[in-house]
């Protein structure tokens, strides 16, 4: 399993030197640090964890976001969800788990689950152009992230500033 946090410090209790480096530049958090050790624990009943790849771990308000490598996803979440089932039950908070994809869409529409994207417009301000993405707003309070939390998280995995706009 690959994880935030290496080999080593998935199976102790104490960082290394390295990750602890990782932990006080903030690269890591606590969080990276607990749900890594967590899957860690459940990899020895779930072997489906153990060749599969956590790329970042988001903590949000209402909801941890676990982005996993392509493919990854299911292998993340579980027959019928029990891992995620268990992990929310560690750490009292829900799970979403999103696969990263090449194609920017793909994550978004992960992310955004179970809302569908109606459209994505690109938008040209005095500040440079970014992407919009419209919603539709029955979904709006429905997929555990604010606005804000929402374009946080797909600015860091892809790089690019996104617009939500429920409408």
């Amino acid at each position: 399993m690959k994880t935030p946090i290496c080999n080593v410090c998935l199976k102790s209790d104490v960082l290394c030197s390295g990750c602890e480096e990782k932990l006080e530049n903030g690269e890591i958090t606590e969080t990276d640090v607990e749900v890594s050790r967590i899957l860690q624990d459940l990899s020895s009943e779930h072997a489906s964890l153990r060749d599969s790849e956590i790329l970042k771990i988001f903590d949000m308000e209402n909801v941890i976001v676990l982005i996993t490598a392509e493919g990854d996803g299911a292998k993340v979440v579980g027959r019928s969800g029990e891992i995620v089932k268990k992990i929310a039950e560690r750490i009292d908070k829900s799970i979403r788990v999103v696969e990263k994809s090449p194609e920017h869409l793909e994550t978004i529409k992960g992310l955004l689950s179970p809302a569908e994207v109606e459209s994505v417009n690109t938008v040209f301000s005095p500040e440079g152009q970014s992407k919009k993405i419209v919603v539709n707003e029955e979904y709006d309070g429905k997929i555990n992230l604010s606005v804000e939390e929402f374009e946080e998280i797909i600015r860091e995995i892809t790089g690019e500033s996104y617009q939500l706009s429920f409408e």
